[in-house]
């Protein structure tokens, strides 16, 4: 059978992802429906109208004076008459139980506890105020701010005074779970002694110092400014009816999230700690069976049959788009296998797959790019190689043919071409090995200034040579971690660059400097420029751009691209401005020294 019969049979084949999707839903629709069948046959119903809104409403009460009773106390040592004056107010029936399951009191003991009515209660729980759905603690958690009885007293007379001398003045009063009694009148209303009554007592201004505290060390945690003080907030303005708090300055999200965690690390102390509570009706639990009648397992057997139909059509739905883009993308991965490397996937933006079609079309595009640059590598490597090779076999033939040339000369001449093709292929291999990471440097610490004169140095007599001006401006040391010798080899290669480019009676400056973390290498000339549409090339390998501008016998046109794999190399990266006529600036960036 041939490949083409092939393919056609696997295209005539029902897409078997759509039919594990249905094999799969299938299975999860009679596992929930079996599963649903057991756990209610095996089930227990209670009668204890949990799910009726007035038991709701009962619970609510119970757990709202539980955590006013908890706000009061360190430990649940003592809670016994509370539950029972609890249980007889609401008809239910209340357990508490410690974290190692031992049980601290229960208003109705003879009775199972069954584990399905047993919830964690955390005094300490937050809760979302409604109508703002800010994150607040229960207002019966007063920790320290909780006032003794003679403190309540003595404030209790003092806000009758003042209720006496505002008279119709007063907007209203109320007294905070702490015992502190709060009085709002209008804003041109006389003193009266509110200044004296909100002036917090000792204990208050303690517990307010201890919290804001807290609060700022929460803050230098999440690295949020720090707040000057915490103040009671007993405006009416904001007329709170239980514990509030302002803060100097005025609260952010990042200060009222942190004064809430420290209010509740504050009052951890004086509150009583997190229980299993059992709420349930006082009858108990009652049992009875299923129904199982072949009335329900009718309905069960519709429910699955609409189940499985709605199945197929959220299948259809789902998966059709998703196969069509896959149809696509295995076309464009054959036309791809075939050779068609600029071949594109053709799925849309709002198609299914068009994250995968987009990442197939970089692929293309990229491995396209890279073929390109490959046969153009190939080409400039082989015609960098022909001239040299072609000039030896002349200068042979011509010795053979008895034109005169000298052993000594032949010999010069050949040997010269042959250091170029040796520097080639030299230049080649490092520049694969850079690109490849797999180029070794020695990082040590180095004075960056020294390598700079070296170098400076080492080209001071082809400079001279061509009338070129060449000087280091570096002062003093310039210590840094990275590799001498590559580093010398990269200004070296920028240098040589600029004198084989820069006239007679130019300039090239080599200068180097330090600004933070890193260290900055500059090689300037005043030559021939470099046109700005060359400007992104200048580092591709073997470029040739303006014909002024090819290289000499002495360069493998590949300098510049060293320089750039070296410099990555080392952590760093290069950068070139250019303009034709004017000169050249290539900067080198290096990490500098970690001090």
């Amino acid at each position: 059978m041939s490949v083409r019969s092939d393919e056609q049979a696997t295209r005539r084949r029902p897409p078997r992802l759509l039919l594990r999707y249905l094999a799969a839903g299938l299975l999860l629709v009679i596992a929930s429906v079996g599963s649903t069948l057991w756990l209610a046959q095996t089930a227990e119903y209670r009668f204890d109208q949990q799910s009726s809104d007035a038991a709701l409403a009962r619970n609510e009460q119970i757990l709202d004076e539980l955590t006013l009773w908890a706000g009061r106390h360190p430990t649940w040592d003592g809670v016994g008459p509370e539950l029972l004056e609890l249980a007889h107010d609401t008809g239910r029936r209340i357990a508490l139980v410690g974290g190692d399951g031992k049980l601290i009191a229960d208003s109705a003991p003879t009775l199972p506890r069954p584990e399905e009515s047993t919830s964690t209660f955390d005094p300490l729980e937050e809760y979302a105020e409604p109508g703002t759905l800010q994150l607040r603690l229960h207002r019966g958690i007063v920790g320290p701010f909780g006032l003794s009885d003679a403190q309540q007293a003595a404030l209790t007379a003092r806000a009758a005074d003042v209720r006496a001398c505002l008279g119709e003045s007063v907007i209203g009063s109320t007294v905070w779970a702490t015992g502190r009694p709060v009085v709002w009148a209008a804003d041109d209303a006389p003193d009266c002694g509110r200044t004296r009554l909100d002036t917090p007592l000792p204990s208050e201004q303690s517990a307010l110092d201890d919290l804001r505290d807290l609060t700022n060390r929460c803050l230098l945690d999440a690295g949020a400014p720090a707040i000057d003080r915490i103040a009671l907030d007993l405006s009416s303005t904001s007329a709170r009816t239980e514990l509030a708090f302002r803060t100097d300055p005025a609260a952010t999200d990042a200060t009222a999230e942190c004064l809430l965690r420290a209010q509740a690390d504050q009052a951890s102390a004086f509150t009583a700690p997190t229980v299993q509570i059992v709420l349930t009706d006082l009858r108990g639990n009652l049992r009875g069976p299923f129904d199982a009648s072949p009335g329900t397992i009718a309905r069960l057997a519709i429910v699955v049959v609409v189940l499985l139909a709605l199945l197929a059509a959220a299948a259809a739905i789902i998966l059709a788009p998703t196969l069509r883009s896959a149809r696509k993308l295995e076309a464009a991965a054959d036309r791809f296998a075939a050779g068609e490397r600029a071949g594109r996937s053709g799925v849309g933006a709002k198609e299914d797959l068009a994250h995968v079609g987009a990442a197939f079309d970089r692929m293309s595009a990229e491995i396209a790019g890279h073929e390109t640059a490959r046969r153009r590598l190939l080409g400039d490597v082989a015609h960098e190689l022909r001239s040299p090779l072609t000039n030896i076999r002349g200068w042979v033939e011509a010795a053979d043919d008895g034109l005169g040339m000298s052993d000594a000369e032949l010999r010069r001449l050949v040997l010269t071409e042959a250091g170029r093709m040796e520097t080639i292929t030299r230049d080649l291999q490092l520049l694969a090995l850079a690109e490849t990471g797999d180029l070794a440097v020695d990082f040590a610490p180095v004075d960056a200034a020294e390598v700079v004169r070296s170098v400076v140095a080492a080209h001071l007599a082809r400079a001279a040579a061509a009338d070129v001006a060449l000087v280091a401006e570096v002062d003093g040391p310039l210590l840094m971690r990275t590799d001498a010798a590559r580093l010398g080899q990269i200004l070296s290669n920028l240098v040589g660059n600029a004198l084989r480019h820069t006239a007679a009676g130019g300039s090239v400056r080599v200068g180097a400097g330090a600004t933070g973390g890193t260290v900055r290498f500059e090689v300037i000339d005043d030559g021939e420029g470099i046109a700005a549409d060359d400007v992104p090339f200048v580092f591709d390998r073997l470029w040739r751009g303006d014909p002024a501008r090819t290289r000499s016998g002495e360069s493998s046109g590949l300098g510049l691209s060293i320089v750039q794999g070296l410099s990555q190399a080392l952590g760093g990266s290069v950068e070139v401005t250019s303009e034709v006529g004017a000169g050249s600036r290539f900067t080198v960036f290096l990490p500098g020294s970690p001090d």
